[in-house]
């Protein structure tokens, strides 16, 4: 014979009669009626094998073993009811935990004060901000390591799914007291011969841009390439030559004091929110991309 087993429904009337003292006060607390309770009760000893309470004329006294189990059951509910509580603290965003993974521009400048907007609005969350290459943002979506992504130009990933949040417009970034930073508009022609710091050759920017100053028959020559848009505008800040960044990354980079011109004809760069597309959003992942949406304005969506 197997050892009984006392479910949920027992537990609580178990515990509303000796917390209650009789089955009428334990029928009321439980809005039920009292032969409701008595036929649970009986129910439990059978299942038990043994007596929980005596009846002594309209009381129930408990018995020892009642006395022993009240006090583990009692335990029990305080254990159900933190668990009840934490399910509505997730539920009203009140806990819980998100991992947000960025590149290093919107990472840098951006995520901070959205962060402390975010937690001002839901105290007791909490958040793992992380940094990474724009492939390497989709990868730690697709994988489950990071709940929401941000990049600025993703390769196909399966198990991703992207929202364009803005588009963000290319400019030449100019150290102070170049030429080029008196005029309103830079085109390819006026990169001829320049110094350039480049970004990487894998970056979808860098290779629409070499495409667009091929056609327009520009050859600036490269000093540096780098894939972080911050080593680019540093090394601009040293002199060491021009760049063509999205305006997203180079605004990021402004305490180099440079001077950034649109850059014509127009290229543009997509900022991407990534969610996995394999399991549904958390309340809190979603919430966080709703704020997202609210800070960037968010446009169309793309297609997976």
């Amino acid at each position: 014979m197997g050892s009984p087993a006392m479910n949920l429904r027992q537990c609580e009337v178990f515990r509303a009669v000796m917390e209650a003292g009789t089955v009428t006060a334990a029928a009321e607390r439980l809005h039920v009626t009292q032969p409701a309770v008595s036929k649970v009760l009986a129910q439990l000893e059978r299942e038990l094998g043994f007596r929980i309470f005596l009846r002594e004329r309209q009381r129930l006294l408990p018995t020892p073993e009642a006395q022993a189990l009240y006090g583990e059951v009692r335990r029990a509910f305080i254990g159900l009811d933190h668990l009840t509580r934490f399910a509505r603290d997730l539920h009203a965003l009140r806990k819980g935990h998100l991992v947000v993974t960025a590149s290093h521009a919107v990472s840098s400048e951006h995520l901070p004060g959205i962060a402390a907007a975010f937690l001002r609005r839901h105290p007791g969350l909490s958040l793992s901000l992380q940094t990474m290459d724009s492939p390497g943002v989709a990868q730690a979506v697709a994988s489950g390591r990071a709940d929401l992504g941000l990049a600025q130009f993703e390769t196909p990933t399966p198990g991703v799914r992207r929202e364009r949040l803005c588009t963000s417009e290319a400019v030449c970034v100019i150290p102070p007291g170049h030429p080029l930073a008196r005029r309103s508009v830079v085109r390819p022609a006026d990169l001829h011969g320049e110094p350039f710091v480049a970004l990487a050759a894998v970056n979808r920017l860098r290779v629409r841009l070499d495409a667009l100053l091929q056609e327009h028959g520009a050859v600036p020559r490269i000093q540096v390439d780098t894939p972080l848009a911050s080593t680019a505008c540093g090394l601009v800040a040293q002199g060491v030559g021009l760049c063509i960044l999205d305006r997203l990354s180079a605004e990021a980079n402004l305490r180099h004091r440079l001077v950034l011109r649109p850059f014509q004809p127009a290229l543009a760069e997509d900022l991407l929110l990534l969610v996995p597309s394999r399991a549904p959003l958390s309340n809190l992942a979603s919430a966080f991309a709703q704020m997202l949406r609210e800070r960037f304005g968010a446009g169309a969506g793309l297609p997976a």
